[in-house]
């Protein structure tokens, strides 16, 4: 069964500023396996809504490396449960509807990409000399709270070119039922992003809310040693047609311990040198333009 890892909605540079540093421990391997670690749960500030297996694979010699570091759910609320697991499959690219996530299941997966990269070099570098090639993936349980659980997926890789590509994605689920909230996006005949299922956010045209998108992304730039001195500057800048209108990012914010954090995909509203824009708006000053069903899940 072929499976392959995708891009959710998203091109960046693995590295770039904007990158949310993962806490994993990282592992060495030459042509070799590395095995699972069992942990009980995340740690978390309530009773732990599920119990995960953390899986971490890698298979790499000079041709190609491919890696993955996925947080699996074993147990918990059912519907939760199958929540996530869609999540995490939709991050690897994983089509198959019987699979159990096993460390067997996901070697399988890390094999097929394997050989797919080995083949893909041998046929880029004829004379042999070249960079690996590289894929990894990684979701984690980002944080969770007495109403919701937040994962955070990453996956990147190299084909050779310049850089690198990557994409970034989180997502929040209510514990209760396992439901998403935050929106789905489609693209309309003129390409244009349409917005679907929206539980999350309301008066999305709000000049306040474009307010409050405007002063995160400036943050983001600060933060990231690359302050822009006015509004002529910024609108130089980026890629949108007002910077007093930002659009809302294709993949949906989500929520994290302290506010609602935005993030969007390489290319998506700047130059790919811009990295990955990320930033999040607290709570105390988002919460007038969340939905009713949003808003209980705050703490």
């Amino acid at each position: 069964m072929k499976r392959t890892f995708i891009y959710i909605m998203m091109v960046a540079a693995f590295s770039a500023c904007g990158h949310r540093v993962s806490t994993a421990d990282s592992a060495e391997a030459d042509s070799a396996y590395i095995d699972s670690t069992k942990v009980d749960s995340v740690v978390a500030e309530v009773k732990p809504a599920l119990l995960i297996d953390t899986i971490r694979i890698e298979r790499s010699d000079s041709m190609a490396e491919v890696s993955m570091n996925i947080q699996w759910p074993t147990g918990g609320n059912e519907a939760l449960v199958k929540s996530v697991r869609q999540f995490i499959c939709d991050i690897c690219g994983i089509k198959d509807k019987e699979f159990k996530g096993t460390k067997a299941d996901f070697k399988d997966i890390v094999d097929v990409e394997y050989n797919g990269l080995v083949e893909s070099w041998n046929g880029t570098y004829e004379d042999g000399d070249g960079p690996s090639f590289t894929s990894a993936a990684e979701v984690e349980q980002l944080v969770e709270m007495p109403a919701f659980v937040t994962f955070y997926g990453e996956h990147s890789s190299y084909t050779g070119g310049a850089h690198g590509m990557a994409g970034h994605v989180g997502k929040t689920f209510r514990k209760s039922d396992g439901k998403v909230i935050g929106y789905e996006t489609d693209y309309d005949d003129h390409f244009n992003i349409v917005r679907k299922g929206d539980n999350l956010l309301k008066d999305m045209k709000s000049p306040k809310l474009y307010a409050l998108i405007k002063a995160g992304v400036l943050s983001y730039f600060k933060a990231c040693g690359q302050a822009m001195k006015d509004d002529a500057e910024l609108a130089d800048y980026l890629q949108v047609d007002d910077i007093n209108r930002i659009p809302l990012p294709a993949n949906a914010p989500y929520f994290s311990k302290t506010g609602v954090v935005f993030c969007y995909t390489q290319y998506e509203i700047a130059p790919y040198a811009a990295g990955i824009i990320t930033f999040e708006i607290p709570y105390s000053k988002i919460s007038p333009f969340l939905t009713n069903e949003a808003k209980e899940l705050i703490p």
